[in-house]
């Protein structure tokens, strides 16, 4: 598939050419395609190896218009391309193969679902805000390492995750400037913008300044990017409380996303992650599959003799870190919890086993409040 024609392949239930065309990647030509398609008169199912993107419209006509589609990664494409005759790559070979192993493996591939407006709007959201994340992360690194070359001592004293440690960079950077403005200054203009204890950040900030005298290779220029970056940050982290004000909306407006939030690790991010990954939880038939989708289960490898467990390397790429990062904010938080990690670790697991292990049960606590639309309630002693 690409951004401007996709390849379709029919084939018969014996594997036989019934069509193989070129087709427009938009939505006259795929409707088009289907009509021609649909009036071949056969019981039809269709994979696609690539999901969201330039397959966006794809999915929507093929949904919108009720067939029955499987997602075939295009990893998996890559692989079985190896088992059939000839060496050649082409879109049509890769639309013929896709066709193939629908046709042999279609009852274990993973069946596409039409999602709502809010879930829709909810991948967007977190897809989204993840970036900015990233991008702030990597913009602070940046920033560390220019503020290192002007004034090393500032960079050590404040903490540039926090927003009143960004704001002083926006007004002084260099020691001169820093000593040039005083304590009092520098407090009064922190505390107009609604800094925290800024009297306290500014007598720090002077009493490091007055531990340099020498001035560094182009300080001057320097102080001006890192004033600069520090601005941008303030920039994106007004950005991403703006796009978490709308993903408090959106949960707002859907019951399950109450349950999912009662659940102790679980705020309103990881909660918007969790719904916009799993989206209708009929499709999971238990909490073993959902486990399962999201990386959680050991992998058995048997070959011979030798038989042993791995750690699973696929599943939903958003799913199983977000997994991991609340039940870690969980055993940090919730009791219970934790005494479950401190009883993985004493059975000799490391940090990431046990809190894999955390993760697994929290689903399966997970599958079942959703599925019986309750809230998360301790267990009584007599019932654990």
């Amino acid at each position: 598939m690409g951004k401007m024609f996709h390849w379709a392949c029919v084939l018969d239930d014996e594997g036989a050419t019934v069509l193989s065309k070129r087709v427009g990647a938009d939505e006259r030509e795929l409707e088009a395609c289907l009509d021609e398609i649909r009036a071949l008169g056969a019981q039809r199912m269709v994979a696609i190896d690539l999901l969201g993107d330039s397959a966006t419209m794809l999915e929507s006509v093929l949904l919108g218009r009720g067939e029955r589609v499987f997602f075939l990664p295009g990893m998996a494409v890559n692989r079985a391309r190896e088992g059939y005759a000839g060496e050649t790559k082409s879109d049509k070979r890769d639309a013929k193969v896709i066709a193939d192993q629908l046709r042999m493996r279609w009852r274990s591939l993973r069946e596409l679902h039409r999602n709502d407006e809010t879930v829709a709007e909810l991948r967007a959201l977190v897809a989204h805000r993840r970036d900015l994340v990233q991008d702030q992360t990597r913009d602070v690194t940046r920033l560390r390492a220019m503020l290192l070359e002007v004034f090393p001592g500032l960079e050590a004293e404040l903490d540039l995750t926090k927003e009143r440690s960004l704001l002083v960079l926006t007004r002084v950077v260099t020691p001169t400037s820093v000593r040039r403005l005083g304590a009092s200054r520098l407090a009064r203009w922190l505390k107009a913008r609604g800094a925290r204890r800024s009297q306290e950040l500014a007598e720090r900030v002077v009493a490091v300044a007055k531990t340099q005298r020498r001035e560094l290779p182009a300080a001057e220029v320097k102080a001006a990017l890192v004033s600069e970056m520090a601005s941008e940050i303030l920039r994106a982290r007004r950005r991403i409380a703006a796009v978490e004000e709308r993903l408090e909306k959106l949960l707002s407006e859907r019951p399950e996303a109450k349950i999912v939030r009662s659940m102790p690790g679980m705020g309103a991010v990881f909660t918007a992650e969790f719904l916009a990954e799993v989206g209708d939880l009929s499709r999971f038939a238990s909490a073993d599959a959902l486990a399962a989708a999201a990386g959680l289960v050991p992998v058995t490898r048997a070959s011979g003799n030798s038989s042993f467990q791995r750690r699973a390397k696929r599943g939903n790429r958003p799913l199983k870190p977000l997994m991991f990062g609340s039940a870690s904010r969980g055993a940090a938080r919730h009791k219970p919890s934790k005494d479950f990690y401190v009883r993985k670790r004493g059975e000799g697991k490391t940090h990431h086993q046990a809190t894999i292990a955390l993760a697994r049960k929290r689903v399966n606590v997970l599958w079942a409040m959703l599925r019986d639309g309750e809230l998360y309630r301790e267990r009584s002693p007599a019932a654990a």
